[in-house]
């Protein structure tokens, strides 16, 4: 038994020296060796089909790595995930990112500076990379994004049929502009080529525009960067907009004569809300010559014009000309590349993971597949994205993509501070009023320079504000909830409660402990929080500045859109509620009525209220779109126009005769557009009107018969009074809901507000202070000021209820 035991011992003390060790290195090298990267991107669904390719052939390079791809396909979404996944400890290891956004991330530590990873893979030269796109993705002599692509937008695509038909050799690049036609010059002057390629029909109205761009701010953009015109004195610290305003002017003035009086291109109001979309589809279907957008639409219209096809045309593209007063041609351009988050655990392989998909193998792959343009130079005068001899026939178009690269050398990006896209906004504003042809160019340049401008400088200021004491500020809140405490026990004071009945308080509290601490944790907590966040300066991820009440007194009287929002609202709520009302009680009245089949008519009329926010918006952009939409095809078709011209009196009286109404794309009708929208989910009240119509007793109705009352006197002296304590619910609730419109509007103008701010509804600007402009203590400011207004309306409701019948107090 003893030598037994001590064979056990002897074997367990072998495993020991020799297995165990050689056990725990294994487990040692595994867990090194098991490491995932979750990497995001905006690409859509094309490209991210490639970027899945990549990252497998990545993960086969480097056994033990995972790649986690994410898709965030909304580009405005996806910048304010990455912040708020970056302030939530929740940020992705590598992330897509642009020139316009990365400055904020690195200015506040959340990107890694990559000069510091040049020397650990061998063969990497930053230098092979356009200069360009380095430059703008570099802050103070750190680059923060590995540049993947260069996207320059001065590329005209052209119709070659259309250069044919019209005796106009195709363009070779040495065409120019200047701010008057030069007919003597022909084919070399672009006003000259867009006039002579536009076709008009008999009646005046365009046949084929001579060029169309993708929208009105890259035409702007193309004119006033060939001409050396800028936005801002320094794009990364700006401190003046718009330095050569008379130059900006006469720019604009240009663009208004190409679209509104010469018509050789469509303006706004010639197409739709979606400009973008508009325009592709005018060049694909023929009706316009020349199209200037991206090198990214290559790949849309392969698809949608596959050579061979029936819809397949001979198109190619060339350079935006050079202004004749420039040496060279400078337009705008986009680009792209990919960010390493400082909180990233394996910054060496998530470096090497960087330097494949935006180096040679992955700019290689995205190139053949003609969605991007290669950062790397070298990569991009080869054949897989230059067509050569061995390119597939359906890639060979367009033909003349060198240009591509000649054009790299002169862009200009846009400014990439942290405080123009708030500071810009109200430039914008102006400038879609003018696209609209509302005002001059001189106005909308004066105003809205003068408005950004004075934004700038708030902006700025706010820089040196005194850090916020949050410790005074947990002991105010503390204080605060103990107050509140203190308010709703007060008047239980002194009161004697009998040994039974305290009893049941203990049983009752012990029921109510689950709800009462998700009242304090889910509900009082945050509440607390956003009246502290109300008087800071927060951007969620650098430390909190005090403001005080700077955030009130900025929204009455530094804060210009604050009163526009404000306005817009109570104009929104004034027509929606008194007419939703109208609507849910006629509804109400009809679905009363006693008929076979009236629960599947009740159903029908609510559902609709429970459909998703978003896929209403959805549906109702498809039935205000102004070319094929379903309520201008039924205002303008020859039953209803020809005989009751309601089509022609809307088209004169929003200002765009013989044009079909552009519902959420005119200043004049956009928000009548989500008025009409907010109809479509009454159900709610109707079913509530309904509940009360049904309570009201019939022996009321037989004694007015009886006295011989007509329906109409019935409905006066009776049903309205009865069912007025489910007006006034309906009333209030309306009111709030009204106020707080959200989801329709963000859905349907992508955030904006537009056009010129005419749906600029109060949660809409709040939501964008907070997450398009990162200031979130401004937003918990005006989030705080929303409650008081809806506080003293419903007050101010309840004060004049005595119009609302209650049966049971009359019983009393």
């Amino acid at each position: 038994m003893n030598k037994s035991k001590e064979a056990c011992i002897s074997l367990v003390k072998r495993f020991a020296k020799w297995f165990l060790p050689l056990f725990l290195l294994t487990l040692a090298c595994l867990s090194q060796a098991d490491i995932t990267l979750r990497f995001t991107s905006w690409d859509g669904d094309v490209s991210l089909r490639v970027l899945r390719k990549l990252c497998d052939q990545f993960e086969a390079q480097n056994p033990g790595v995972k790649i986690d791809l994410e898709q965030i396909p909304d580009y405005n979404v996806y910048h304010q995930k990455m912040i708020v996944e970056y302030a939530a400890n929740a940020a992705p290891d590598v992330a897509m990112m642009d020139p316009g956004h990365f400055q904020f991330l690195a200015e506040r530590g959340a990107l890694m500076p990559l000069n510091q990873f040049f020397s650990q893979i061998p063969g990497f030269n930053i230098k092979d990379y356009y200069p360009r796109i380095v430059a703008a993705h570099t802050l103070k002599g750190q680059l923060y994004v590995l540049p993947r692509d260069i996207a320059p937008e001065g590329l005209i695509y052209y119709n070659k049929a259309e250069f044919k038909a019209a005796g106009i050799p195709y363009p070779d690049g040495s065409w120019t502009w200047d701010f008057h036609e030069r007919p003597w010059l022909k084919s070399k002057d672009f006003l000259w080529v867009m006039h002579k390629l536009t076709l008009f029909n008999k009646n005046g109205s365009v046949k084929q525009y001579g060029y169309t761009p993708s929208g009105d701010q890259l035409l702007l953009n193309a004119l006033a960067y060939g001409c050396g015109l800028r936005y801002t004195d320094n794009p990364q610290y700006p401190t003046k907009v718009l330095p050569n305003i008379n130059g900006w002017i006469k720019v604009g003035d240009l663009l208004h004569d190409i679209e509104q009086n010469k018509h050789w291109a469509p303006s706004q109001l010639d197409v739709s809300s979606n400009f973008q979309s508009a325009a592709y589809q005018l060049f694909v279907r023929g009706q316009t010559a020349m199209y200037q957008d991206g090198i990214w639409q290559v790949p849309q219209i392969r698809r949608d014009m596959p050579p061979g096809s029936k819809d397949f045309f001979d198109w190619d593209i060339a350079p935006f000309p050079r202004y004749v007063g420039a040496p060279v041609m400078r337009g705008p351009t986009g680009g792209s590349g990919y960010a390493m988050f400082s909180t990233c655990k394996h910054k060496r392989m998530a470096w090497k993971f960087m330097t494949f998909m935006a180096g040679p193998v992955g700019m290689r792959a995205m190139a053949e597949a003609g969605i991007a343009q290669p950062a790397i130079r070298k990569v991009a005068l080869s054949h897989a994205w230059i067509p050569g001899p061995n390119t597939p026939y359906a890639q060979l178009w367009p033909h003349n993509r060198i240009i591509t690269d000649q054009e790299v050398a002169n862009v200009v990006f846009d400014p990439t501070s942290p405080y123009w896209q708030d500071a810009s906004s109200y430039l914008n504003a102006e400038l879609t009023t003018f696209f609209n042809g509302i005002i001059s160019a001189k106005t909308a340049f004066t105003v809205g320079r003068q408005q950004s401008q004075d934004r700038l400088d708030y902006l700025r200021h706010q820089a040196n504000l005194p850090r916020f004491p949050w410790a005074a500020g947990i002991l105010v809140g503390l204080a605060l909830v103990a107050g509140l405490c203190f308010f709703v026990y007060w008047p239980e004071r002194g009161k004697k409660y009998t040994t039974r009945q305290k009893s049941e308080n203990r049983s009752a509290y012990k029921f109510l402990t689950l709800w009462i601490i998700g009242l304090v944790g889910l509900t009082l907590g945050p509440m607390v929080l956003s009246l502290l966040m109300s008087v800071t300066s927060w951007d969620m991820i650098t430390p909190a500045r005090w403001r005080g009440v700077g955030n009130f007194q900025e929204a009455f009287t530094a804060d210009p859109r604050f009163w526009v929002s404000l306005k817009v609202t109570f104009i929104y709520t004034a027509v929606r509620v008194p007419l939703s009302l109208v609507f849910s009680f006629v509804l109400a009245m009809l679905l009363n009525v006693k008929v076979r089949g009236i629960p599947l008519y009740r159903a029908a009329f609510y559902i609709p209220s429970l459909a998703s926010g978003v896929a209403s918006s959805l549906i109702w952009m498809r039935i205000f779109s102004p070319n094929n939409g379903l309520l201008n095809s039924f205002l303008y078709s020859k039953w209803i126009n020809g005989t009751l011209h309601i089509g022609d009196w809307l088209s004169n009286l929003v200002g765009t005769p013989h044009t079909p109404v552009n519902w959420i794309g005119s200043e004049q009708t956009a928000l009548s557009a989500f008025i009409i929208m907010s109809l479509w989910g009454v159900g709610g009240s109707t079913i509530i009107l309904l509940a009360g119509l049904q309570g009201v007793p019939d022996m009321y109705y037989e004694a007015a018969t009886v006295d011989g009352a007509s329906p109409f006197k019935k409905m006066k002296a009776i049903t309205l009074p009865m069912i007025t304590p489910a007006l006034f619910f309906t009333l209030i609730t309306g009111f709030i809901a009204a106020f707080q419109n959200f989801t329709d509007v963000y859905v349907v103008t992508s955030g904006g507000g537009g056009p010129n701010n005419a749906t600029m509804l109060y949660m809409l600007n709040l939501y964008n202070m907070a997450f398009a402009n990162h200031r979130f203590g401004y937003a918990a400011a005006l989030g705080w000021m929303l409650f008081a207004i809806i506080l003293i309306v419903t007050l101010i409701q309840f004060q004049t209820s005595k119009w609302v019948y209650y049966e049971a107090d009359v019983k009393k």
